[in-house]
């Protein structure tokens, strides 16, 4: 007799967020084939609750069903609307937020770390090689605009970098950037059509870092030229990692299988997905058991590795701390990834007019045709700035100042292929 363990998604499968919410339910779907539970659980059915348009109804809805387990929505809106709803634990891995802290959301388990903390990232890079820099630029747009401000201050705090920031409305991308005073360090975080806008205004001026949400899309940058090079940007995760994790497969592995099951690729949301039902699978072989007080006392004490790095909660936050937002940056026409160190595939090349042009690093290989990357948004390139001529082309890159001194690069050797992923999955739900 087969024993089977229930388990609900509430996530978005119509409306806007559908796209995400889809590649959700598959990396979810690929979970339950491969999970291997203990005794007495021969399988698992996962059940989805359609979080659009009302996500306080479709978290009722999943806990009224008394599955085992509840993964959240994506996108911190519906998800908080949604854990407000339940009493019930619910792991976390569509809401990537800071505002999902264990003093206000004491029954959530925030498998992601928080999508705001890229500049932390960033900042880091710049100071561990320049002592100097101490003006930082912010702009900032959307949903998350007011969270990454107020993290990016508390970093720039302490490294020692003075932040002028500028939450924008979006589709206003050109007119804030057009009075922005100068700084050595930028930093951009907006929808992709903003951000091409932004970087055609402000990339000609000499800045010693940039660094642009969207730029490790390669279809996002792709009219920008050599204004590209040099860049930083935050990735998504390496698809074709093969490095051993200790909790569930490779990301090569995993992406293999992906495939093979839904025939795409996967995307970071699906890959997030699978990895919270992989710690949801920890969590019960630690605890020997599925109440949501013993499993939530289990993931509060798990230290572990997964495709997508490490998993770890804070102590006093509960907000995912062992996992780093890898940072790349634009080197000979291709993204590699240069913080953290320990995950770096390429020096990191700093001020930001010492990146190789396209073409000029010897040995380097071009990822994007094989690895064309893609932001954490999934978004796509949108339309040229206002500085751009007619036909969408930016102007040649204005020349950049030269150094009187080389700045050296903290790691030696050639590069290796950095980070990318494929846009957002948006084929129909199987019916």
């Amino acid at each position: 007799m087969t024993t089977t363990l229930p388990v609900a998604l509430v996530t978005p499968l119509t409306g806007p967020d559908a796209a995400g919410g889809l590649a959700t339910l598959r990396g979810m779907t690929l979970w339950a084939r491969d999970e291997r539970l203990p005794p007495p659980w021969d399988e698992i059915a996962v059940t989805a609750y359609d979080a659009y348009p009302d996500p306080v109804r479709a978290m009722r809805s999943a806990a009224a069903a008394e599955p085992a387990a509840i993964f959240g929505p994506v996108g911190s809106r519906a998800a908080a609307a949604a854990f407000g709803a339940t009493g019930r634990l619910v792991f976390n891995a569509g809401a990537a937020s800071t505002r999902f802290v264990r003093q206000s959301f004491p029954h959530v388990v925030n498998v992601a770390a928080p999508a705001s903390t890229w500049p932390r990232g960033v900042l880091a890079a710049i100071r561990s090689v320049d002592r100097q820099a101490r003006r930082v630029a912010l702009l900032a747009s959307g949903e998350m605009a007011v969270e990454l401000t107020s993290v990016c201050k508390a970093a720039a705090r302490a490294q020692r970098f003075e932040v002028t920031s500028n939450v924008f409305p979006v589709g206003r991308g050109a007119t804030a950037a057009r009075p922005l005073p100068p700084a050595d360090v930028l930093i951009v975080h907006a929808g992709a059509e903003d951000e091409l806008e932004i970087a055609n205004v402000l990339l000609r001026r000499s800045w010693r870092a940039a660094a642009f949400s969207t730029a490790v899309s390669a279809e996002a940058t792709a009219t920008l030229g050599a204004l590209r090079e040099g860049l930083l940007a935050p990735a998504s995760w390496a698809p074709d990692d093969i490095a051993e994790a200790g909790t569930g497969p490779t990301a090569r592995q995993f992406s293999a299988d992906f495939t093979a099951l839904h025939h795409v690729a996967p995307t970071e949301t699906a890959a997030w997905a699978y990895v919270a039902g992989l710690i949801l699978g920890r969590c019960i072989r630690r605890c020997g058991g599925v109440g949501d007080t013993a499993l939530l006392a289990a993931a509060r004490g798990l230290d572990t590795t997964t495709l997508l790095g490490r998993f770890r909660l804070d102590e006093a936050t509960g907000l995912q701390v062992g996992h780093q937002v890898p940072i790349v940056q634009w080197q000979s026409g291709a993204s590699w990834t240069v913080w953290p160190r320990d995950a770096a595939r390429a020096p990191f090349h700093h001020p930001r007019w010492n990146a190789p042009p396209p073409g000029g690093l010897p040995g380097g290989h071009d990822t994007l045709g094989a690895r064309g990357a893609s932001g954490p948004t999934g978004g796509t390139g949108g339309a040229p700035g206002a500085d751009a001529p007619a036909g969408g082309v930016p102007e040649r890159t204005l020349p950049l100042p030269t150094q009187g001194t080389q700045t050296r690069p903290f790691g030696l050797g050639r590069p290796r292929p950095g980070l990318g992923t494929g846009g957002f999955d948006t084929t129909q739900r199987p019916s």
